[in-house]
């Protein structure tokens, strides 16, 4: 099984395309992650001084620092009056130095954003608990640029995963795989293992390299911060009591469950299609297409393009079942994984029962 399955794994990689979307994937990720996620960061405060690059995050961090804990009326008062008062805001610069260093919050609660001011308890949801101010603009970039980046790889996976039947039907070595002694059953599962196994590589490798990437940028500050202090990336509509630090785990494991599930729905394409271009185009149309639709939210869940956004599932509030309250996002976990199970069974069984010309 270990030899069929390196094997199989060596037809996956050994492609022109899967190397020409894998060099696509390291120059995107690389684009992605010094124009939203690396240390690009710069602003002059009101007396003068520059900081740019890890200067800036670290200045940043140690000003947020100063007002961290939780949200209530006084800290949004002590703000206002001595790190955000109107009245030093005499330029644009200065402005963008305050929306840098203060979470964005603020300028909701002010209406500086949308030029209506929101009160504390419209901010506050009734399973929030409590919110708790500090720095997290770091979080909120990576998972910003995570979220289009691991849209690539679910490409990479649909171009690599694809051929993975369709090309034994236009090859014609269907038939020899089918009349050998372990051709409907070793050597099936080892291609159903290969598939897995590929993608949960390519995922684990983005994954440690963008951690890396991030903890030697910017740390762990802030990993305490509630999520819903960021209104720009809309983080504040998620209803639970929630950190970045139990947001990039939510995060991590969507996209995990994401790609196993793009793999075994292209697994399900490929087996239907007779050439592994038409599988390509049809696994790819049933990853991409379903965003171009006004979806209902519990059918996004279930969806891995709308997985790698996790917020698409953590928006949702609690369901009830059996009396104890579920976050969605486990509900949706325990169904992809039901459909990842479903959609290889099904391939395997195609695969193995159909007539060989």
């Amino acid at each position: 099984m270990a030899v069929l399955m390196k094997y199989e794994l060596g037809k996956i990689f050994h492609k022109k395309m899967v190397y020409t979307a894998l060099v696509f994937l390291v120059f995107f990720n690389m684009m992605s992650y010094s124009r939203m996620g690396g240390a690009k960061d710069n602003f002059m405060t009101p007396d003068g001084r520059f900081f740019g690059g890890r200067e800036a995050i670290r200045y940043m961090q140690e000003f947020d620092r100063n007002y961290k804990g939780a949200l209530t009326d006084e800290k949004i008062k002590a703000v206002y009056l001595e790190a955000y008062p109107e009245e030093v805001i005499k330029s644009a610069k200065e402005d963008y130095f305050y929306s840098m260093c203060l979470p964005d919050i603020y300028y909701y609660i002010d209406g500086r954003m949308t030029g209506e001011s929101m009160e504390l308890e419209h901010i506050i949801k009734p399973d929030m608990g409590e919110v708790r101010l500090g720095y997290h603009k770091s979080y909120s970039m990576m998972m910003f640029y995570m979220f289009n980046v691991m849209l690539v790889v679910g490409c990479v996976i649909v171009i690599a995963i694809a051929p993975v039947f369709a090309e034994e039907y236009s090859k014609g070595t269907d038939a020899a795989i089918l009349t050998a002694k372990y051709g409907k059953t070793l050597a099936l599962k080892a291609k159903l293992a290969a598939s897995f196994l590929f993608s949960f590589l390519l995922f684990t490798a983005v994954a440690a390299v963008n951690g890396i990437l991030f903890l030697t940028t910017y740390g762990t500050e802030g990993w305490d911060t509630s999520v819903q202090v960021d209104f720009m990336k809309r983080n504040w509509d998620i209803p639970y009591e929630m950190n970045y630090g139990q947001l990039t785990g939510y995060a991590v494991l969507m996209w995990l469950v994401a790609c196993l599930l793009l793999t075994g729905i292209t697994l399900f394409v490929s087996v239907c299609c007779n050439t592994s271009f038409a599988a390509v185009i049809l696994a790819a149309a049933c990853y991409v297409v379903p965003v171009w639709f006004p979806l209902a939210g519990w059918v996004k869940t279930v969806m891995p393009a709308y997985q790698m956004n996790a917020n698409t599932v953590l928006d949702m509030g609690y369901v009830s079942v059996c009396g104890q309250k579920i976050m969605p996002l486990w509900i949706a976990v325990a169904a992809s994984i039901v459909a990842v199970a479903g959609f290889s069974l099904w391939a395997k069984k195609k695969f193995a029962g159909h007539q060989v010309k």
